[in-house]
C-alpha cells in the first residue's frame, strides 16, 4: 500500500478546488473573507488526511474546528458553535492518540475497522432520541437558534462521526455523507439569508461532501486491508 501522505490527483483537485473557489468568492463578494477562507482550507486539508487514513489530519482539524466554533456562533447556529467547542476540538486531541495507536507502521495510515451491527443499532437509536430533544431545546424562545432541526441533525451526527473516526469505523463516512449534506442545505439557507461567511461555507461543505464519499471507498480498502493482515 502507498503511503498515507501521497496525494492523488482527486486530493489535490477537492485541496485546489476549495482554494480557489474560496479565493474567488472573497474577491467576487463584499471584501477579502480571511476567517472564511482558513476554516475552507484547513477543513478541505483535514478531512482528505482523515480519507486517507492520515493522522496529521487532526492537526488541521484543531484550527478548523476552533476558527468555525466563532463563524458559526456569529450566525446564531449555537449548537454548531457548543458542540465544536466542547466536543469536536477536545476530540482532535483524542483521536490523534487514539490513532497513534493504532498506526500501520509500513503505510502510515490508521487501521481501519468495519462497524458491528450492535454498535449500529445503539447510533441509530441514539440519533433517534437526541436529534428531536435537540431540536425542541433549541427552538426554545431562551436559546432562538435560526435553523433548530438542521442545527440538531447536524450536531447529534457530528457527535456520532467524531466518535467513529476516533475508534476508525469505516462505516464513519456513510454519517459523514449525511452530515455534509445537511450542512449544505443549512449553509445555503443562511448564504441566501445573506449572512456573513455563509457563502464559504457553503462552498467548504460541497468539497467536504465529495471527500466524504471517496472516503468511504478509502475505508473500505483500509479496512479490508487490516482483517487480512496476520494478528500478532
Amino acid at each position: 500500500m502507498k503511503n498515507a501522505l501521497a496525494f492523488n490527483w482527486f486530493d489535490w483537485f477537492l485541496i485546489l478546488g476549495t482554494t480557489l473557489v474560496s479565493v474567488a468568492s472573497s474577491l467576487l463578494g463584499d471584501g477579502w473573507d480571511t476567517l472564511g477562507f482558513i476554516v475552507a482550507v484547513t477543513g478541505i486539508i483535514n478531512l482528505v488526511l482523515c480519507a486517507k487514513g492520515n493522522i496529521w489530519n487532526y492537526l488541521f482539524g484543531i484550527i478548523y474546528n476552533a476558527i468555525y466554533v466563532y463563524i458559526s456562533w456569529k450566525s446564531k447556529l449555537y449548537a454548531d458553535s457548543g458542540i465544536y467547542l466542547l466536543y469536536y476540538l477536545p476530540m482532535q486531541f483524542v483521536g490523534w492518540a487514539s490513532w497513534k495507536k493504532n498506526q500501520n507502521r509500513d503505510s502510515g495510515a490508521v487501521n481501519a475497522v468495519h462497524l458491528t451491527r450492535k454498535t449500529a443499532l445503539i447510533l441509530l437509536a441514539a440519533a433517534a432520541v437526541l436529534i428531536p430533544l435537540f431540536a425542541w431545546l433549541l427552538s426554545q424562545p431562551f436559546i432562538g437558534d435560526s435553523q433548530p432541526w438542521l442545527d440538531a441533525t447536524t450536531t447529534v451526527v457530528s457527535i456520532l462521526a467524531m466518535y467513529m473516526m476516533v475508534k476508525a469505523i469505516a462505516e464513519q463516512w456513510y454519517i459523514w455523507i449525511v452530515l455534509d449534506a445537511a450542512q449544505v442545505v443549512k449553509w445555503a439557507i443562511a448564504t441566501i439569508r445573506g449572512e456573513e461567511h455563509a457563502a464559504l461555507m457553503l462552498v467548504m461543505f460541497a468539497f467536504f461532501l465529495a471527500n466524504a464519499i471517496y472516503g468511504l471507498i478509502q475505508w473500505n480498502g483500509l479496512a479490508k486491508q487490516a482483517s487480512a493482515r496476520p494478528q500478532p
